[in-house]
């Protein structure tokens, strides 16, 4: 029996992608990382139309990601679902702490999968083996680092909205791809649309990834070439939501449709 290790973090959107290997016949062990809260606080100082927006956006995003994964008040309710598991909970100030790396040798995986977790580094990130797999919510080289299905629309661009499986180095979402994939993109589609889609999408490719493994088949990985950027939690601001909500009225897809014909595509990689 394989023995498989997930780093996740404690979000709906992780805990529904993660538990996809619960319908394999695989040893399971997590490490459960605490997330800041789905709904930040609105910080002070904002004039009134961005208080409202900034609101009115994180709100939205809740409302739909519950209704797709579903709604995790605590721990214990993962906990739950995954009660066949040996189960570490951890923050991010443990997470590559002594304790976490003691618990992955102890478990000794065949096979690690990273979704929803910070950056593992050393010590942990020296024990690992070769088959480590980081899910990243963004379509690497060009959005890397935090919030990468959000700036693509920013960006009038959200056909760069997507998802990658790639190896794992010190430098965030920087290493060897494997697979990538992007949501299909329809009229009238809102921003938390396709981040809902961009999410299913991958949990799909997944499934296709561990069957493609599962038959003996090799996993080739691609070293980024090109240069993208990596964008820092500190470099999102209020303001930058008044071009998706005031000046586009959250049609950035219709937008995109439109002028489709003139507008560059992610010329991805793909493992299958």
């Amino acid at each position: 029996m394989k023995k498989i290790l997930i780093f996740s973090g404690n979000h709906p959107r992780h805990i529904y992608v993660n538990k996809l290997f619960l319908e394999y016949d695989f040893e399971i062990s997590l490490i459960l990382m605490k997330r800041e809260d789905l709904t930040p606080k609105i910080p002070n100082n904002l004039i009134e139309n961005d208080r409202k927006i900034f609101e009115k956006h994180f709100f939205e995003r809740a409302i739909r990601e519950e209704d797709e994964f579903g709604l995790f008040n605590s721990n214990d309710q993962i906990k739950k679902i995954f009660n066949k598991c040996q189960i570490l909970e951890c923050d991010s100030e443990l997470l590559n702490s002594e304790s976490v790396k003691v618990f992955v040798e102890n478990f000794s995986p065949d096979f690690v999968f990273i979704f929803g977790t910070n950056i593992i580094k050393n010590p942990v990130s020296s024990i690992l083996p070769e088959n480590t797999i980081n899910l990243h919510l963004g379509l690497s080289p060009w959005y890397r680092g935090s919030a990468t299905l959000f700036w693509p629309f920013y960006n009038l661009e959200p056909q760069f909205a997507g998802a990658t499986f790639h190896k794992i180095l010190n430098e965030p979402d920087a290493g060897d791809i494997l697979h990538q994939c992007v949501p299909s993109l329809t009229k009238g589609q809102k921003i938390h649309d396709v981040g809902v889609n961009t999410v299913v999408k991958a949990k799909m490719e997944l499934n296709k990834i561990i069957n493609y493994a599962l038959e003996g088949r090799e996993l080739l990985f691609n070293k980024q070439k090109s240069s993208g950027k990596n964008y820092l939690t500190s470099d999102f601001r209020p303001e930058h939501l008044r071009l998706i909500y005031n000046e586009f009225d959250n049609k950035i897809v219709d937008y995109y449709l439109y002028n489709k014909k003139i507008m560059k595509n992610p010329n991805l990689i793909k493992l299958f």
